[in-house]
This record gives structure tokens, C-alpha cells and sequence, in this order.
């Protein structure tokens, strides 16, 4: 019968072209409970757009009624369909938290790193609503009492209006895998329950912070930071990547004697061994260093000249340090301390947000800004230009020299060798800051933390 389906057919109906035993005719597949997926072959008739419309409504009505009835194979004559070994199955027996097991486990053999927060959302906030039921018994009823239940938790305080469309896209997806599934001990209806569903309603969007370069500079020369954490704040700025993607950069990406970065991998969540997959949009991009963090690029080399560049703490220390550490400097504006309605306080992410706003304020074309930052959509590169339309005056000179304090090399003359090999041109904005004695004090104090 394959040979005889034409194989241009959308959705679940087809038109079988025409044999000596039988005329052309359309045929629609359903899929059962059990797994199962029958082919049923209509009248005989001529072959157009009406009757093909009218196909699909009786495909529909049949899909419907299967599911009610708890239809199987052996309803249509069929063999009783074996479970796949090992897969589970989609039997009827089958439970829902077996189910997300399966779910679970696919898509972190996919490389997604939401798996977490897909099981939480779903204990805390869908499963109250559900009252445990498998996800194909769910209707769309079910579906419009999840987001009224949503807008409630918002309405009182519970959650953010973000955390509540998290929660619904974890369950529109689980939706979506139970009928159209790659896999097949996930299909276990025919039909979406939160298709023409709408969803929680939306709240403000909460503006991202940037620093500006005065702040920026008032932190790195602060002698209350630990040396580790200005380099990591410098680097995060002048080089644009991920969190992730700085967890796992490597002196082999960094080409020193051209003044170059390859940004290829990012740190994986899911994997307990610190194992490394693709960036977030799958593409490696290599673009020139800022001329003024090339000094402390040598100088970190020199100190350390293989295996990471830098080593981050861990993701929950990451944006509380950087408060912190913010605070201590004397960075103290509120629009990064203090959340509101309509802004949040300043995470590390937002330091790759600064360095974007600041390529953006200095005029760089928005397609370099967009490549260095490895954005997938112009869009989101364009957010950054309009920001800095409105902020550019006053705004100061961005990516400025960095101050020597940042250069603490075991050996000077090491770090001369490295820095010959540099084109002196790309050097040349380099600060020679004044040694005024605070570079002993300092190093005596940031070694422990280093």
C-alpha cells in the first residue's frame, strides 16, 4: 500500500492513486490507543479539494470516537500490537509518571537542559490541576483550567508572570509529544488538548541591565574585588559569551598572535562529568579580541598557558558574587541591586548584554554585532542598537584601556615576550596606568582567592 500512496499527502489523509483492482479513493490513518495506526480506505471518488476537506473532518470525528472508546487494533481486525522491548510502550497500563520518565529521558538525549525545570513545573504547578491523570485523558478543559489556575498564582504573588509561561509551555510541549512524537512509546492520543488553547496572560516585560564604562572601570580598579572575579567581569564584557561558553573556553580557542577568539562549545548542564556540547544556536564563531583585553589575555597566559582560560563558581554563585562583589566596588545604582515591576537586578548574563549595548553605542554595524554575539534572529541584535539610540549621549567611551592591576604575571618579562608577538597596532590604546604601590598590597590579598 505504500507504493500506492502518493507521497506529496499532508496530515494524516492521502489520496491512493488508482490500481486495475480498485479505483483512486482518499484514505486517512488513525492512531489509537495501544499504538496502533490503521489506515482506512474511503469510497471510491473523484479527487478534489471539497471531498478531501470533507475526508479530513470524518478522520477527525473518527480520531475522536477511537480515543472515547478506547479503541485498539483488534476493534479493526488487526494484530494485537506488541510493545516495542524496552520502550515501555504506550499501553494503557502504562502510568503518567512512567510516561515522564520516557519523556524525560528523550529530550536529554537531545541535549536539552530544561529537563529539570520541565519535571518541576510539572510537580508543582500541573500536576495539582491534572489530579495526576495520564496526559492522554487530558481535554482541552483541562488545558483552559491550567492557565486560569496560572493567572491565579500570578494574581496572588506566587510566581512571575514569566515563571507562569514557563509552566505552560512545559505543558503545551508535553501535549504536543503525546500525539505527534517521534517516538513511540510517547504518542498516546491523536490530537493536541492545548491546540486553540489560550494561554496565562502577559505581564510587563522587565528590562535587562547593562554597566555603564565609568562603573565598569570603578570595579576593576577596586582593591575590595578579588583579582579573579574583575577578570572574569572583563572578559564576560569584552568577549560576549555565554556564561556557559566562558565556563569552558579553552587557551586553544585564543589566538594571541593574531588577536583572535574561537567560540565553538558551551558547558552542558545535564552531564555530571562537566562534558562540553554546541553553543545555543549550534554555530562556532571566530572574530577579532578587543584591542584593550588583549594585555590581560597575555598576562593570564602567561600565568596559566593551557587547559580554561578562566574558572567560573558555579551557576547559583554567579549573579549573587557579581551583586556583591558590584556592591563592595561601590556600584551601587539601583536599577542593578533592586527589582521592580518593570526591571529585575543585574545577573551575569547581563554582562554580555553590556558588551553588546557597548558595540552598539560605539556604532558597529549591526550584522558584526550579531556574528560576534552569535544571535540567531537580527531581532534580538536590534533591541541592543534602539537601547543605545536612546542612551548614547553621555554614555562614555566603551571597552576603555584596562588598568595594569589587572596584569599580575609571575614573571614580567614573560609577559613581554607574549605581548611582542602582538601587533603593536592592535596594543596601542593600551592604559599605562602609574604604579602608586597598591599592586603588592593587593596581589597579598587576592592570592587566597585565586
Amino acid at each position: 500500500m505504500k507504493n500506492e500512496i502518493e507521497t506529496k499527502a499532508t496530515g494524516s489523509v492521502v489520496w491512493v492513486a488508482a490500481t486495475r483492482k480498485r479505483p483512486g479513493h482518499y484514505a486517512y490513518r488513525l492512531s489509537l490507543v495501544d499504538g496502533s495506526r490503521p489506515w482506512i480506505h474511503c469510497t471510491p471518488t473523484v479527487r478534489s479539494e471539497l471531498a478531501e476537506k470533507r475526508v479530513r473532518e470524518v478522520a477527525l470525528e473518527r480520531s475522536k470516537e477511537a480515543f472515547e472508546k478506547k479503541l485498539t487494533a483488534e476493534d479493526f481486525g488487526l494484530k494485537k500490537r506488541e510493545a516495542v522491548p524496552g520502550s515501555g510502550g504506550p499501553a494503557k497500563s502504562q502510568t503518567m509518571a512512567e510516561w515522564l520518565t520516557t519523556w524525560g529521558a528523550a529530550r536529554r538525549s537531545r541535549g536539552l537542559t530544561s529537563v529539570r525545570e520541565n519535571e518541576a513545573h510539572y510537580t508543582k504547578h500541573v500536576e495539582p490541576v491534572m489530579d495526576e491523570r495520564h496526559v492522554r485523558d487530558w481535554t482541552s478543559d483541562d488545558m483552559r483550567k491550567l492557565a486560569a489556575a496560572l493567572d491565579r498564582k500570578v494574581q496572588d504573588g506566587e510566581i512571575a508572570w514569566k515563571t507562569a509561561w514557563n509552566v505552560w509551555a512545559t505543558a503545551t510541549r508535553i501535549c504536543r509529544d503525546a500525539c505527534a512524537s517521534k517516538i513511540e512509546a510517547l504518542r498516546v492520543r491523536a490530537d493536541n488538548p492545548a491546540r486553540d488553547v489560550e494561554g496565562p496572560d502577559r505581564g510587563a516585560s522587565k528590562s535587562k541591565q547593562y554597566v555603564y564604562p565609568s562603573e565598569f572601570l570603578k570595579f576593576v580598579w577596586c582593591e575590595d574585588v578579588p583579582l579573579r572575579w574583575r577578570r572574569q567581569v572583563a572578559l564576560a564584557i569584552y568577549l560576549f559569551p555565554r556564561a556557559g561558553e566562558l565556563r569552558v573556553l579553552r587557551w586553544e580557542d585564543v589566538d594571541l598572535e593574531h588577536g583572535t577568539i574561537h567560540i565553538h562549545r558551551a558547558h552542558d548542564r545535564t552531564s555530571e562529568t562537566g562534558a562540553t556540547k554546541s553553543t545555543k544556536t549550534g554555530h562556532a564563531r571566530r572574530f577579532a579580541i578587543e584591542p584593550n583585553l588583549l594585555p590581560l589575555l597575555a598576562a593570564m597566559h602567561a600565568e596559566r598557558g593551557e587547559g580554561l582560560v578562566v574558572k567560573l563558581p558555579s551557576e547559583r554563585a554567579l549573579a549573587r558574587g557579581l551583586r556583591r562583589w558590584l556592591w563592595n566596588a561601590k556600584v551601587r545604582r539601583s536599577e542593578l541591586h533592586d527589582s521592580t515591576a518593570s526591571s529585575r537586578t543585574i545577573v551575569f548574563h547581563d554582562l554580555r548584554a553590556t558588551g553588546a549595548t557597548w558595540m552598539a553605542v560605539r556604532g558597529d554595524d549591526a550584522m558584526k554585532i550579531m556574528q560576534r554575539c552569535g544571535h540567531e534572529n537580527i531581532e534580538t541584535t536590534m533591541g541592543y542598537v534602539r537601547t543605545a539610540e536612546a542612551v548614547r549621549d553621555g554614555f562614555g567611551d566603551v571597552f576603555p584601556p584596562l588598568p595594569d592591576v589587572l596584569l599580575r604575571s609571575p614573571d614580567s618579562s614573560e609577559v613581554s615576550g607574549l605581548l611582542s608577538g602582538v601587533d603593536s597596532a592592535i596594543l596601542s590604546a593600551r592604559n599605562d596606568c602609574g604604579v602608586d604601590g597598591t599592586r603588592t598590597r593587593g596581589l597579598r590579598r587576592d592570592r587566597p582567592a585565586l
